[in-house]
């Protein structure tokens, strides 16, 4: 089970930097080829980072150590996207926010101007200007009728799909992308 959960973490601290920014909600680049050696590479020098005392051997000790360090880097860099929000408050950089400092920079979306002609052109059927009961359930209890396709008043998950699309045949598969699993950062 040890060997498990390392297999696991080795694995995990193997990922490219592209691939933990793209994880990490960050712009996304094209996927690129990763080959067996870099990921041999950057498990053989994430392991010799983890095993501090460089016995051959990474215990739970040198596993928690990894990991606080992570924590600890995580959250310097919390810290100072933190205190550059807070920066950008201050506008006269006296340490306080005041209500004036915070109105001028957290402004309040505003409203835009209410538009009813596209809800009247989906549903006002007879364009009197108004939509019936009748007129704002139509549209959508049409649907629902042709998705019910056994017609008994329900629509199953299979229906909800939808009909499988029809070809003359099939497009080649396209090959699944190498999915990372998430890191241990240093």
């Amino acid at each position: 089970m040890k060997f498990m959960r390392f297999a696991a973490l080795a694995l995990a601290t193997a990922i490219p930097a592209s691939a933990m920014a793209a994880q990490s909600g960050a712009k996304e680049e094209a996927p690129k080829a990763v080959t067996r050696a870099e990921i041999s590479d950057k498990l053989d020098a994430d392991y010799a980072d983890m095993d501090a005392d460089k016995d051959g051997k990474v215990t739970a000790a040198e596993i928690d150590a990894r990991l606080v360090k992570s924590a600890e880097a995580k959250i310097e860099e919390y810290k100072k996207e933190r205190d550059a929000a807070f920066a950008k408050l201050d506008l006269n950089g006296d340490g306080n926010i005041s209500r004036t400092e915070f109105d001028e920079k957290a402004k309040l979306p505003t409203m835009k101007q209410p538009d009813a002609a596209p809800f009247l052109a989906r549903f006002d059927v007879n364009k009197d200007g108004a939509i019936t009961l009748e007129e704002f359930r139509g549209p959508t209890l049409a649907n629902f009728a042709k998705l019910d396709v056994n017609k008994d008043g329900t629509i199953s998950p299979a229906e909800a799909e939808g009909p499988p699309a029809k070809t003359a045949a099939a497009p080649p598969a396209k090959k699944p992308a190498f999915k990372n699993t998430p890191s241990i950062s240093r």
